[in-house]
């Protein structure tokens, strides 16, 4: 999703390194304020875990799904910024504490609200773990399900057909129907049967005939995947090698089906990986690398790793590289994201305590990597899709090149 039609600041590699510095200087700057348990708010794990998830849900319905409708003719990319991201947290914080805790979550499920699970004996702090990590899964379901449409099947069959924001509508629409039923088959049954006990109200989780793990994060581990992957095709990858069906919905069919076995195949070397690194599973262990539940969930760790890497490649460092044929440069891209995540995660636990005030420990009761990870891109992606990557890419008319050359022009 990136504007073809600007140019890096300063040339590359130096405006993909200033940006990325920039970026990330940002989001440790606002994780100590609000999330660092050594910061001001303290607000880690929860409720910043499902805010900043349902501000990135609502970033891609507002850019990837309406185009930024109504902001998109806001010519300063400053001030549409400032007015799309103001919009965003208004969203969700009405979304979060008003659609789900104060309407859905006392009337119809009260799994997405604290005050319904405390009426029913539950303790505050478990309260807000079980409603903080459900409505985290809406997301995690909707990261996959509102984008995949635009990405793979690009919009069929409506593609030019409406304007905005009947599109953007009708889009979706198709695609919280499919999140909804995403929902109720990977995570309801999971929450209801076996962390609320209910067995009536749903099905044991099916999924724990497959690995003998019913836990939710069997799905977790899989999930990411298919998001990395989903969105690895839209960016680094440049749509291929799907592109070379011309047709639709063949195009995105071949595509849906490709990435949910390709990130079934890779969350299940990862889990092996860490049995080879670990050693067996113990049955009896519900946390750390000898937990089968945690080795899913750090399977999506894993993936959320390669996030920053692949988004910052693409968007800030123009996909390079791009004169060494298609090919060639789709693999260099490829590997490069994997090795740029390994080195991320060893950087990660070293300096996780200092930084970002969370132990170094495997284990999701002191440390899940995910957190800081979707938190860490938040930056990136608003001003990608708000700001269209001002101040680090400027209009063709006034780039700046490496040399310092600068034609004055009207402010992208």
């Amino acid at each position: 999703m990136s504007d073809h039609g600007s140019k890096p600041r300063w040339g590359q590699p130096l405006t993909g390194i200033i940006s990325t510095v920039v970026l990330l200087l940002i989001a440790l700057v606002t994780w100590f304020i609000f999330a660092s348990p050594h910061g001001i708010f303290k607000f880690y794990e929860h409720p910043i875990l499902a805010f900043l998830a349902w501000m990135i849900l609502v970033g891609l319905w507002q850019h990837m799904i309406f185009g930024d409708w109504p902001f998109a003719k806001i010519k300063s990319p400053v001030t549409r910024g400032i007015v799309e991201i103001g919009v965003n947290i208004v969203m969700v914080y009405v979304i979060i504490y008003g659609i789900f805790q104060g309407f859905l979550g006392k009337l119809i499920l009260p799994l997405w609200s604290v005050e319904a699970l405390e009426a029913r004996g539950i303790a505050e702090e478990v309260a807000h773990e079980y409603v903080g990590g459900s409505l985290t899964m809406v997301v995690l379901m909707g990261f996959f399900t509102y984008a995949f449409w635009t990405i793979i099947f690009k919009k069929w069959p409506w593609a030019g057909k409406l304007d905005a924001p009947s599109a953007g509508l009708a889009e979706w629409s198709i695609t919280t129907v499919v999140t909804l039923l995403a929902y109720g088959c990977l995570i309801y049954p999971f929450y209801v049967a076996v962390a609320l006990k209910q067995p009536i109200a749903a099905a044991a989780p099916w999924w724990g005939a497959i690995d003998g793990v019913p836990h939710l994060y069997f799905i977790v581990g899989i999930w990411e995947w298919m998001v990395v992957y989903l969105f690895m095709t839209a960016n680094v990858w440049s749509g291929k090698p799907f592109h070379l069906i011309k047709k639709q919905p063949w195009s995105g069919l071949v595509a849906l089906v490709s990435i949910i076995l390709l990130s079934y195949v890779t969350c299940k070397i990862a889990v092996a990986g860490m049995g080879a690194v670990w050693g067996a599973v113990d049955p009896k262990a519900a946390d750390g690398p000898t937990s089968l539940a945690w080795r899913y969930y750090n399977s999506a760790s894993l993936a959320g790793f390669t996030l920053f890497p692949f988004l910052i490649w693409n968007h800030y460092f123009d996909n390079w590289p791009q004169k060494w044929g298609s090919v060639v440069g789709w693999l260099v891209r490829t590997v490069g994201v994997f090795v740029a995540a390994v080195v991320q995660f060893y950087i990660y636990y070293a300096v996780c305590l200092p930084l970002l005030g969370l132990k170094p420990e495997f284990s999701n009761h002191t440390n899940k990597p995910l957190v800081w990870l979707f938190w860490a891109i938040i930056p990136l992606l608003f001003n990608d899709w708000f700001m269209g990557k001002y101040p680090f890419y400027t209009s063709e008319a006034e780039h700046v090149d490496v040399a310092g050359a600068k034609t004055t022009s009207s402010s992208t």
